[in-house]
């Protein structure tokens, strides 16, 4: 069992497979128990009152506490019904020069900024995506039969 510190929130929780019953003390006062069921147990022992940023260091500590929990996300996505899309999010592309890789950030609306990593080759094959989902559009504007419905 490991004991992973947030540099956000400084909150720890323990992380691994055999963590049941793990307790630690997330920031705020929040008390987390990790269950043998993988499941996870967050009690108040006062009332909460907090700033937005300090709502943003605890919605970032318990986002990592989730990605660690099984079942991990979905490899796939579901269906766009599921999801809430930010429209026409703000955004930032750089290159890290030391790295080689390409830097993408999104700013969601329920989220704030999310940092995405890629390689110019995984980054390439999402901007012929785009361009296929853009032609896609273009063609259906082109079909008469769009007036129909």
């Amino acid at each position: 069992m490991t004991t992973n510190t947030s540099p956000l929130t400084g909150a720890s929780a323990n992380t691994g497979k055999f963590a049941g019953h793990a307790s630690s003390r997330p920031s705020h006062g929040l008390q987390l128990t990790r269950n043998d069921n993988g499941s996870v147990t967050l009690a108040l022992n006062q009332p909460l009152t907090l700033q937005a940023d300090e709502l943003e260091e605890l919605v970032t500590s318990l986002a990592g506490l989730r990605a660690d929990m099984d079942p991990p996300y979905p490899l796939d996505c579901p269906p766009l019904s599921a999801l809430e899309p930010s429209y026409s999010p703000r955004h930032w592309v750089a290159c890290d020069p030391l790295t080689g890789k390409i830097l993408l950030f999104l700013r969601h609306h329920l989220f704030g900024w999310l940092g995405i990593v890629q390689t110019p080759e995984t980054a390439l094959d999402m901007l012929k995506s785009v361009a296929v989902e853009m032609k896609n559009l273009e063609l259906s504007d082109r079909d008469p039969r769009r007036d129909l419905h």
